[in-house]
């Protein structure tokens, strides 16, 4: 009986200790959903850091409903190319996911980014035609890391402001509702890791 007593203690005493943990590093966060007037829906998810090289993540979904996939029939029924057709249809629902990196007097070129627990292949490449290029994609895209070489090596004297987008696709999503958190790994090209973990909101507000 104190043994087990004591097992939920420490039980207890954990979940304090992550809720401490979590209101020390977690400045704010808000979820909101709407759909606008073509009725295509979208769900969006901000969280605010007081601490960390990540002050600031975003995660957007976009989605048709009934009505607006009825819409996007109609559009594309007249449409010759079945190739253009087909990427349009496997497009949604579409995840994008912004990390704003703050402290660093350079431009933060990322090269890789790990998701903890989930293995997940990236393809890389500029985005120009979003709904075309999007739907062919692995699990992840992102930008290269070649982008703006004429700021590579460039120091300057105050804090840069630098964001990074990657887009998911559903199956990734989907992976990561299972992991108890979520923790992501930036890594640039001058080998500086830049790290998020916070709790499952993906599954939370069921992305």
């Amino acid at each position: 009986m104190k043994g087990g007593m004591f097992t939920q203690f420490i039980s207890i005493m954990y979940c304090v200790f992550s809720f401490c943990a979590l209101s020390i590093f977690l400045l704010s966060a808000d979820f909101k959903t709407y759909c606008d007037k073509d009725d295509y829906c979208y769900k969006e998810y901000t969280e605010k850091f007081k601490f960390g090289s990540i002050s600031r993540i975003f995660l957007k979904k976009s989605y048709t409903t009934g009505i607006s996939r009825e819409k996007e029939r109609l559009r594309l029924k007249n449409i010759p190319d079945k190739e253009y057709k087909k990427a349009q249809g496997a497009y949604f629902p579409s995840y994008s996911l912004d990390f704003s990196i703050v402290g660093e007097h350079r431009a933060v070129n990322i090269k890789q980014v790990s998701f903890d627990g989930v293995k997940a292949t990236p393809s890389i490449f500029e985005l120009f035609e979003p709904s075309w290029q999007l739907a062919e994609i692995k699990d992840f895209q992102m930008g290269l890391s070649s982008v703006n070489k004429q700021f590579l090596g460039v120091i300057f004297p105050v804090p840069v402001n630098n964001t990074f987008t990657v887009h998911l696709r559903k199956r990734l999503i989907d992976k990561l509702k299972l992991q108890p958190r979520i923790k992501i790994t930036l890594i640039s090209i001058y080998g500086k890791k830049f790290v998020m973990e916070t709790d499952n909101f993906i599954k939370k507000y069921n992305f």
